[in-house]
C-alpha cells in the first residue's frame, strides 16, 4: 500500500513538472510588417493596416518566455509564414526575456495575421489588407 502511494505520488509530480515546463510562454504578439524594400508600419496597436501588403511581406513578432526550440507558426490569410531569423530581448540585469522573430511570406493576399504556438493561438486582430 505504501509502494502505490509513492508510486502515486511521483506520477503527480512528474505530470505536474511536464505540465510546468510546457507552458512557459507567457504571451506572443505580432509587432509589425513589412515590404521586401523595408518600408513597413507597427501593428502593435492597429486593427487594420494602412498599407496593401499583396505578394511577399516580411512580419515581425515577439515571443515572451521561453520557447525550448519550438518554431511559432505565423499565417496571413492563407500564406504560412518561413522563419526568417531570431533575436534574443534581453532585461537590464542581462536576463533573457524574449525572441524577436522574423517571417517570410509570399503570395499574400489579405487576411488576419495569426500567432500560433503548439496550435494555441495568441495574437490574431491585425487585418492585412
Amino acid at each position: 500500500m505504501k509502494n502505490i502511494f509513492i508510486l502515486i505520488t511521483l506520477l503527480a509530480l512528474l505530470l505536474t513538472a511536464s505540465n510546468a515546463y510546457s507552458t512557459q510562454i507567457k504571451t506572443a504578439h505580432a509587432i509589425g510588417i513589412f515590404h521586401e524594400n523595408g518600408n513597413g508600419e507597427n501593428i502593435q496597436h492597429l486593427r487594420k493596416t494602412k498599407d496593401d501588403y499583396n505578394g511577399t511581406c516580411f512580419s515581425k513578432i515577439v515571443i515572451f518566455g521561453k520557447l525550448n526550440n519550438i518554431i511559432p507558426e505565423v499565417r496571413i490569410g492563407s500564406s504560412k509564414g518561413s522563419f526568417i531569423r531570431s533575436i534574443a530581448i534581453y532585461n537590464k540585469q542581462k536576463i533573457k526575456i524574449a525572441q524577436e522573430m522574423t517571417f517570410k511570406h509570399n503570395n499574400v493576399k489579405k487576411g488576419y495575421l495569426e500567432v500560433r504556438i503548439k496550435n494555441k493561438l495568441y495574437d490574431s486582430k491585425v487585418f492585412i489588407k
